[in-house]
């Protein structure tokens, strides 16, 4: 309801003032410009007040502008999640403005749906964010239902941009981000044009995720005419992989597609060089991790949404792009190509991107670098 709307915040590092409470900078800059120019002056401040007005209006013109009027951020602010809302909110203010109204929903269903109404209360035109299933599940039917198009940030399950059974009326979604099981794809291509000569083996670790990636990939490449040599389940969060890694070697496998952490993965790779098996891996974006977690050896391949790829920074340069359009902005973010630093996006009818997000890399020098097109890394 209406009542439960909160204060939307402006998280400048300069103000932790909520935004409702404050004039616009640049409002409040001509305001006390006006101000000064009507107040009654002795003639001995004369040329202070010149002085001062020149201060102030050239601290007006140094000041960004909101960049685009009408969008909004939904991202989580606190809790767990609140460095991911945190680097969102940066990526976002700096395309969009200081300005941005930055609603936290706290990755959670009841906090998510108040931000949704705050927006439709403050007549925000498009929003961007939601990168919580949950709290996107909470959300979208009320800015849905008030026809606010949203740029959904990294929510990768795959029916996002698909209504509900009991939804009428638009659903106005677009993906910003990959879905899930491209990274498997992106793996699957790259395996089948690289190590169609090799011999090679899919492990897993047991959990949801890796029976997954063991179960699509093999699938993928079964399509492709291609097999692997040997197939296991390991028990992850060993010290010592050993009697793992002697089966694989057993098996004749020289590469192995892995579904599980980078801590596995490391000390599999690690016993392997101590009985010098010479192994190469290749996994998903989960082989990314701190180094506390282990050493990937070089050479090993993790298909991933490139490190410089700023999923919230792509977003807000399409929001901007679509205010800026005479069309209605669903319409817009349906029928036109977005300049984006990864290149052109399009978004086809349901909402779904045109981009290629996930890009395979090799591990150089202990850190994941780009794979050119051609697969020679």
């Amino acid at each position: 309801m209406v009542g439960s709307v909160r204060h939307r915040e402006h998280f400048s590092p300069r103000s932790a003032e909520p935004t409702a409470f404050r004039r616009p900078r640049k409002a409040a800059l001509s305001w006390l410009v006006l101000a000064l120019c009507d107040a009654p002056v002795h003639h001995g401040a004369m040329a202070a007040r010149a002085l001062f007005l020149a201060a102030i209006i050239a601290l007006s013109a140094a000041l960004p502008a909101r960049a685009a009027e009408g969008a909004a951020l939904i991202a989580p602010m606190s809790g767990t999640f609140e460095a991911l809302g945190r680097d969102m909110r940066r990526s976002a203010t700096a395309i969009l403005g200081d300005d941005l109204p930055v609603i936290d929903d706290q990755c959670e269903p009841e906090p998510a749906a108040a931000a949704a109404r705050d927006t439709i209360v403050a007549g925000d035109r498009i929003v961007i964010g939601l990168p919580c299933i949950d709290a996107f599940d909470a959300a979208m039917p009320l800015l849905a239902e008030a026809a606010i198009p949203v740029l959904a940030v990294g929510v990768r399950a795959p029916d996002i941009t698909t209504p509900p059974r009991d939804h009428d009326g638009p659903w106005p979604v677009f993906r910003v981000g990959p879905r899930t099981g491209d990274e498997v794809e992106a793996l699957a291509a790259y395996v089948a044009a690289d190590w169609r000569e090799e011999n090679f083996a899919v492990i897993d670790d047991g959990t949801l995720y890796g029976r997954e990636l063991s179960e699509d990939i093999r699938l993928m490449l079964a399509d492709r005419a291609l097999e692997p040599v040997f197939v296991d389940t390991y028990r992850p969060l060993l010290e010592n992989q050993t009697p793992l890694v002697r089966r694989l070697q057993r098996s004749g496998a020289t590469h192995v597609i892995i579904g599980g952490d980078a801590r596995d993965a490391a000390v599999i790779a690690a016993d392997a060089e101590r009985i010098g098996y010479d192994l190469t891996l290749a996994g998903g974006s989960i082989l990314i991790a701190p180094p506390d977690d282990g050493r990937l050896p070089d050479g090993t391949i993790i298909a991933a949404v490139p490190y410089d790829m700023d999923l919230a920074a792509m977003a807000a340069r399409i929001a901007r792009q679509a205010l800026a359009s005479d069309l209605p902005i669903a319409e817009a973010l349906r029928i036109a190509t977005f300049a984006t630093a990864a290149g052109p996006l399009s978004f086809n009818a349901t909402g779904e991107p045109d981009l290629d997000f996930v890009r395979i890399h090799a591990v150089r020098d202990g850190r994941p670098q780009p794979v050119p097109a051609n697969g020679d890394g």
